[in-house]
């Protein structure tokens, strides 16, 4: 049941204010706050900054250590090593921004064992473009269907109305209702302890 089912079966009357809560704690237990995705988007912009001002203070410098070959070759290796920070840590950030959106799919597509799956995805055949994981969907559909025990298809299937053992919901088998089952069950006592 999701959250909106769950909201209207409190509407009707068919959950407590708890059983929403626990609920709710449930299903988003492993999403990120959006204040602590804020605070990483603010710190990347800082040291995106500072960055910039250390490749402008280079620059200048350069331009002021015109006809000094030993401090422009300082200046060189200094604006090298910046540049290979900069590749570096905006390969760190990618890499962040793919395992965030992997793993928010794979909450989404109610994977049991977030590890698990990920072991058992191809993840060069998986691009991360303009925030959506391209190739996923169809790993994650075979998946599904291969290893299923890996999601939860209870939850799957009662959304898309099959039939959950236990639950009294479903498509029972024709002329096997629950009444007709218990009427038979009494009249199978009665029979053993004698009376008609």
């Amino acid at each position: 049941m999701d959250i909106k089912e769950l909201l209207q079966a409190f509407a009707d009357g068919n959950k407590t204010i708890d059983e929403v809560n626990k609920a709710i704690e449930e299903e988003t237990k492993n999403m990120i706050p959006r204040t602590r995705l804020n605070d990483k988007n603010n710190e990347i912009n800082d040291l995106k900054q500072q960055l910039a001002d250390r490749d402008t203070q280079l620059t200048d410098l350069s331009a002021k250590a015109t006809g000094h070959d030993e401090l422009q070759n300082q200046i060189k290796a200094l604006q090298d090593a910046n540049q290979a920070a900069t590749s570096e840590y905006e390969a760190k950030l990618t890499k962040q921004a793919y395992d965030f959106a992997l793993d928010k799919e794979l909450l989404v597509a109610k994977a049991r064992n977030p590890v698990a799956v990920k072991a058992l995805l191809n993840s060069e055949l998986i691009k991360l473009e303009d925030g959506k994981l391209l190739g996923l969907s169809e790993q994650l559909t075979k998946l599904q269907e291969s290893d299923s025990y890996l999601f939860d298809v209870q939850q799957q299937q009662q959304q898309q109305g099959g039939y959950n053992p236990g639950s009294g919901q479903g498509n029972p088998e024709p002329g096997n209702s629950s009444d007709e089952g218990y009427e038979a069950a009494q009249a199978a006592v009665r029979k053993l302890m004698g009376r008609k």
